[in-house]
């Protein structure tokens, strides 16, 4: 079995064994490591029958759809799928897809860090990109000419990464550069040229200090106060560049967080109330329901 098949093979057997963690961590649940991996799509979606069930990893994936329709969802955005798309999925970024054809071509690769580590490429070179800020919107509807442009390269890397070139990882890591400073120039375009609502640096602040202070602090006013705006600029900005309010994304991101706990931990329902602020279980139940229409108890029983 070649690399690239029993990677997708471990990505299937991953989400049909693990289905109700709710929110699967591939960190934990893949038995294969790997810091690179590059497939056509259309061998992807077809292994996993169109589904792609909510998980995160530490990777960061970039995808080009070609052709085929469905719907993605990373993080708090949800958009459709169709030809000449391109998405960036951050690390660790919750994300989930629903492929309507088994059709659908295109490609993706992921990497971490260390991939580049590994290859002589300081970190800043990947770090400091925008297309791989968590409050960015990950994807980008392209025009043909960059499709085709983005093609090339991913052809590039697929020839490259089947064969047995001496020192293929440098060549790999060089092209992969490359593809990700082409695809920070499309992105910055967009934003620049066609006045895309695609990044805010201040909301890029917002969704950092809610992954820091979530436990602790739920008011838009607490935020505010530390960005020192006006609690009313940062929910027009927030909603501006998200589509959600800004207690809005505060509130997601802690369901999400207890979702992850409920399927993926072994703390109790009281344990996993306390580890996110809540004062007492009580509390943490009315968020919960409130927000998914049922209790944490049958969640955690019943995450589909």
């Amino acid at each position: 079995m070649t690399e690239d098949a029993l990677i997708i093979k471990e990505y299937r057997e991953a989400f049909r064994k693990y289905a109700k963690d709710g929110i699967i961590d591939l960190d934990d649940r893949l038995k294969y490591k790997f810091n690179f991996q590059i497939h056509h799509l259309e061998d992807y979606v077809r292994e996993l029958e169109g589904i792609v069930p909510p998980n995160r990893q530490s990777q960061i994936f970039i995808c080009l759809v070609t052709d085929g329709t469905g719907e993605k969802t990373i993080g708090h955005f949800t958009f459709p799928i169709h030809k000449n798309l391109l998405f960036i999925i951050p690390e660790r970024v919750v994300h989930s897809s629903k492929y309507w054809c088994d059709y659908a071509c295109g490609y993706f690769l992921s990497f971490n860090i260390e991939f580049f580590l590994q290859n002589a490429f300081p970190k800043h070179h990947i770090a400091d990109k925008k297309i791989f800020r968590r409050s960015i919107r990950p994807y980008l509807n392209l025009t043909p000419d960059q499709t085709s442009k983005l093609q090339t390269i991913f052809k590039y890397l697929i020839e490259e990464y089947e064969g047995e070139q001496s020192r293929k990882n440098e060549m790999i890591a060089i092209k992969v550069l490359e593809l990700i400073v082409l695809c920070d120039r499309f992105f910055t375009d967009a934003e620049t040229l066609h006045h895309e609502n695609i990044y805010n640096n201040v909301v890029e602040e917002f969704n950092d200090l809610i992954r820091k202070h979530y436990s602790k602090e739920r008011s838009v006013s607490f935020y505010a106060k530390t960005l020192n705006i006006h609690p009313n600029h940062l929910n027009a900005l927030v909603k501006k560049y998200t589509g959600l309010t800004a207690k809005e994304t505060i509130d997601d991101y802690i369901v999400m967080e207890a979702k992850f706990l409920l399927h993926s931990s072994s703390l109790t329902i009281k344990e996993i109330a306390y580890e996110l602020g809540f004062n007492n279980p009580d509390q943490f139940s009315t968020f919960f329901r409130k927000r998914l229409q049922l209790s944490p108890s049958h969640y955690k029983l019943h995450p589909n």
